[in-house]
């Protein structure tokens, strides 16, 4: 069951009023210790977890191509899918058709450090299967591999300003998560709300 996010408080109230609110947690400050042992992950900017969707795949992160595009393969398999993670939009990095805009490389190298090669991550297709450059679209999710709690990375991209929401139709599946995330994100000048001229 998804945890719904409370809009009108700031991101630390709502990560304790919902740790609160579930049997068996208590709160703890991001980074400290729970009593279970287990540490809010700093890494995932205050994202709440998810339950993995039953149609999503399990996937391996083969190289980071930018802050929205990863290549992945399946288990065991050499060949890589070129990935476009649906309903964000992040800065674009110098290349062959485009320009590199603000935070284009902190948002690639965050992606980096948040999926390096090898990582496994789900895979779900919304409606599109491909973009008009031959992308597959889907959106990612990150698993923890000690509680089991998926994240999903679009959302965790958007929370800590390394991407925008961006509503492409028909794949409009977590359009209204997204939306609350960058609410947040600005609210609170994370990442490229801080450091480019956003608004």
């Amino acid at each position: 069951m998804r945890l719904v996010q409370l809009r009108s408080l700031s991101l630390p109230c709502v990560i304790a009023i919902l740790l609160v609110s579930l049997p068996g947690h208590t709160v703890a400050a991001a980074g400290d210790p729970t009593p279970g042992g287990d540490e809010l992950n700093p890494m995932y900017h205050g994202a709440l977890p998810w339950e993995l969707p039953d149609d999503a795949e399990e996937m391996v992160v083969h190289s980071v191509t930018d802050g929205d595009t990863v290549r992945l393969t399946y288990p065991n398999d050499d060949w890589y899918y070129n990935t476009r993670i649906i309903g964000i939009q992040a800065p674009e990095m110098d290349g062959p058709w485009t320009g590199e805009e603000c935070y284009g490389p902190e948002a690639k190298e965050f992606m980096i450090e948040l999926l390096p090669v090898g990582t496994r991550v789900w895979s779900q297709q919304d409606i599109s299967d491909e973009d008009d450059n031959g992308r597959r679209l889907r959106h990612l999710f990150l698993v923890e591999e000690d509680t089991g709690d998926a994240y999903l990375i679009s959302e965790i991209l958007v929370l800590g300003g390394f991407a925008v929401a961006r509503s492409y139709p028909p794949d409009d599946l977590y359009d209204d998560i997204l939306a609350e995330a960058q609410e947040l994100a600005e609210t609170d000048d994370e990442g490229l709300w801080d450091a480019c001229s956003r608004r």
